[in-house]
């Protein structure tokens, strides 16, 4: 039988061995949904988590300003200045159910400062909104004090709403719209799930190499073809197995896509974004203005040049830090010391996650281009700057040390990998692992 005819039977066979259990189908289905109910969860939350509405007694001592407090669904208000200040304490002591009472001193447009008393502690909402409420009108007395005609009008009509509007050039001399909001979004998405492929695919490695190892099943299994043999197989076969797992999720994006009316959005005409059913929901609040500056903005990015790079940059992830976890899992007899073993690799992908996150405000700086330079961070951090239009020779350099990289690590991996699943009860040092590279 020949090399690739072996390499092709394990690789199946790890394929089926985890695509085919039931936890695999269920979490690639219920991952999505977790990822939704989570993005979904605090709007929810915060809907859930209501009260009944609360009584708040207003004394104003100024005399203006009580009626400027109006009640809403979370408060309602009503004015107790015709007690008096010397009144107060025993009025609120007979109040069972009065939440707290609002006091506006008499001097507040010179202080600004508002009291509120309660038993407890004040919720934010009704700090907030005693603030929000007094702002305006206090805001207003004062212009009014100046005693200059339609001074109001003269401020608003004076106040100015900056926006600003990035343009690019294209090579041939278009314009396009470009938003670094949104261009920082789509990076750190893309940073975050290949940070969390290469490190789910790589302890599904892991995890497989101890277990053979612990069930003395590797001794048959080398026994029928070479180590390096069964290493390649074992690292394609979880990567198909990351491959499958990724192409459902696209199809399952896609279909949500289409259920929510969003094919009507990537059309580019604003008029068909607000007739979208799912997505009038969604972009509720935008004009056809705001919508089609949006839509430009995400037309100017190179969705596909980022997709293919995305896959090129988590294969050549996989496969150096598979390799290393592979090589990690060979030298543990028994599962629960992996971890030992696996911490240094989790600080590299966690550095790498970080470094990703500190290069949003600055792209092109020294530490973006030298992480994205390295073949242990690159495969993150690269994520982050490819929406900012990252020269090609760059992508082309740092995709050729990753793979150069990658397959040289893979080399390396193999001879501890060799060696390590054969030996048992024996912990090793960082000097033994360097005697079997050796």
């Amino acid at each position: 039988m020949s090399s690739i005819k072996r390499i092709s039977i394990i690789m199946w066979r790890e394929f089926l061995a985890i695509a085919g259990k039931k936890t695999f189908i269920v979490t690639t289905i219920l991952i999505p949904l977790i990822g939704i109910a989570c993005m979904g969860l605090p709007f929810l939350m915060s809907k859930i988590n209501t009260s009944e509405t609360q009584t708040v007694a207003v004394m104003d001592e100024s005399g203006r300003y009580g009626a400027a407090i109006t009640s809403n669904d979370d408060f309602r208000f009503h004015d107790i200045s015709p007690i008096g200040a010397e009144g107060l304490k025993e009025f609120y002591d007979q109040q069972e159910n009065l939440y707290a009472i609002v006091v506006i001193p008499a001097g507040i447009d010179s202080t600004c400062n508002v009291n509120i008393i309660s038993r407890n502690a004040v919720r934010t909402g009704l700090q907030q909104h005693v603030a929000q409420c007094l702002d305006d009108t206090i805001t207003q007395a004062r212009i009014a004090s100046y005693g200059i005609p339609q001074l109001d009008k003269i401020m608003e009509d004076s106040r100015a709403d900056v926006q600003v509007n990035c343009i690019k050039w294209e090579e041939d001399g278009s314009e396009s719209q470009s938003n670094a909001d949104i261009a920082s979004f789509i990076g750190l998405m893309l940073a975050f799930l290949t940070y969390m492929f290469v490190m789910m695919y790589g302890a599904m490695i892991l995890t497989s190499v101890s277990e053979e190892k612990t069930n003395r099943i590797v001794e048959v299994m080398v026994s029928c073809c070479r180590p390096i043999e069964l290493l390649v197989g074992k690292i394609v076969g979880v990567g198909l197995v990351g491959l499958a797992q990724i192409a459902i999720w696209v199809a399952l994006l896609g279909v949500a896509s289409a259920a929510l009316g969003f094919g009507s959005i990537a059309s580019g005409d604003p008029s068909m974004m607000m007739q979208a059913s799912g997505a009038n929901a969604m972009l509720d609040g935008m004009d056809d203005e705001t919508l089609a500056t949006f839509m430009q903005s995400v037309a100017s990015i190179d969705i596909a040049g980022i997709v293919v790079c995305f896959i090129l940059y988590f294969l050549g992830g996989y496969l150096l830090y598979g390799s290393l976890f592979a090589a990690a899992g060979s030298t543990v007899d028994q599962p629960n010391e992996s971890s030992q073993v696996t911490v240094p690799l989790m600080m590299f992908l966690v550095f790498a996650l970080w470094a990703g996150i500190a290069c949003i405000d600055n792209p092109d700086g020294q530490l973006a281009w030298w992480c994205s330079m390295i073949p242990f961070t690159s495969p993150v951090v690269m994520m982050v700057r490819l929406p900012y239009d990252v020269a090609l020779w760059e992508v082309v350099l740092s995709i050729v040390v990753l793979y150069a990289s990658a397959f040289g690590i893979a080399a390396l991996a193999a001879k501890i990998y060799r060696k390590g699943i054969l030996l048992y009860g024996k912990k090793f040092s960082l000097k033994d692992i360097l005697t079997l590279l050796k």
